[in-house]
């Protein structure tokens, strides 16, 4: 099946979990329904896919959309990140090791499948650093993507459980910027985004649209977001492409890491909780802030989930980043040490 067609039926797709997940008024339903759905079909079978252009097209809005939401209030609270940015890094590195010793003594893991399987996030330079040593590259991926899943359902719903009300897509009740502003934003945030490319960040599409909308608004240039109805769009596109991460895989090959799964989604969301806690505590930050902050969950997704719970975007974005980078520095650092015990 062609690109063009994968990507068309996986938003068809998409689009039912979206109104079946409105219809049943499910937290956040227009980014967990299709995940949902879209995820059970790559399970079935369905071949689905986004084609990367349109990715590209979704980071960017989803970067505007958050980057409008940052205040003067974000760049007040910058003082006291530090406190908050120790504990997250004793946390990233923290995690996969203890995620080896849960896997390797309870399931039946090596250690060094173990250890990159428990690492909370980056799967790309994992799958990439787990086949060019020789490492099964299978659990590492179903982990990952079953621990995004797993916290883009989880999430939305022990919020609304917490008492804070989630609708079934993004807040509304902003102005609409005018569309020529709109355009500006997206000009700056394509001329920024090979910038963020060179500079090897994560989600750099992302990053470019965020950094340009919030220096629009913080500098009052623009006032308001995208239309309503792009965003929810947006969201739907977000969750569908959250769900073809299990594009490729089969029911036997979930069912027999699921244990596993939950015992790595279980465990690094307890560790993040406690530390979270623990840098609200000692910063004076929201709570809400540290623990959507500190989730194990995908950038993209933990900062769009935080926008519609309240948390602060500009914090979300900073911690997940700074997450991603050291534990690239981890990962690669630990990879360079197998090959070498390898070459000895």
């Amino acid at each position: 099946m062609r690109e063009p067609l994968r990507t068309v039926l996986t938003l068809c797709v998409g689009s039912v979990g979206a109104a079946v997940a409105w219809a049943i008024n499910m937290p956040m339903g227009f980014l967990v329904g299709p995940a949902l759905i879209v995820a059970l079909a790559s399970l079935r079978g369905m071949q689905t896919d986004i084609a990367p252009p349109l990715r590209n097209v979704i980071f960017i809005l989803v970067g505007i959309t958050v980057g409008s939401m940052v205040t003067p209030t974000s760049l007040a609270a910058v003082l006291r990140w530090p406190i908050a940015f120790a504990l997250l890094a004793v946390l990233t590195l923290a995690t996969p090791f203890i995620g080896r010793w849960v896997l390797t003594r309870f399931m039946n893991f090596d250690r060094d499948e173990a250890f990159l399987s428990a690492a909370p996030g980056h799967l790309g330079l994992v799958v990439s650093l787990s086949d060019s040593l020789g490492i099964s590259v299978a659990r590492p991926a179903i982990l990952a993507s079953f621990r995004v899943l797993a916290l883009s359902l989880f999430v939305p719903l022990a919020a609304r459980l917490s008492g804070i009300e989630l609708g079934p897509g993004l807040p509304v009740g902003r102005a609409t910027a005018p569309w020529l502003m709109i355009g500006l934003e997206l000009a700056v945030a394509l001329a920024l985004a090979p910038l963020m490319m060179r500079m090897r960040l994560p989600a750099p599409v992302l990053l470019s649209a965020m950094i340009a909308a919030a220096s629009f608004h913080l500098t009052g240039v623009v006032d308001g977001n995208l239309p309503p109805w792009v965003s929810q769009v947006v969201l739907i596109m977000m969750g569908s492409l959250i769900g073809t991460r299990f594009s490729g895989l089969t029911w036997r090959d979930l069912t027999h890491n699921l244990a596993a799964g939950a015992a790595v989604v279980g465990l690094t969301t307890l560790l993040a909780a406690v530390v979270a806690v623990l840098a609200a505590h000692l910063s004076g930050l929201p709570v809400l802030d540290l623990l959507v902050g500190f989730a194990p969950g995908g950038l993209e997704t933990m900062i769009i989930v935080g926008v519609a719970m309240g948390a602060d975007p500009s914090f979300v974005a900073a911690a997940h980043v700074g997450r991603l980078v050291l534990l690239a520095v981890l990962i690669t650092a630990y990879a360079t040490r197998i090959a070498r015990g390898a070459v000895r």
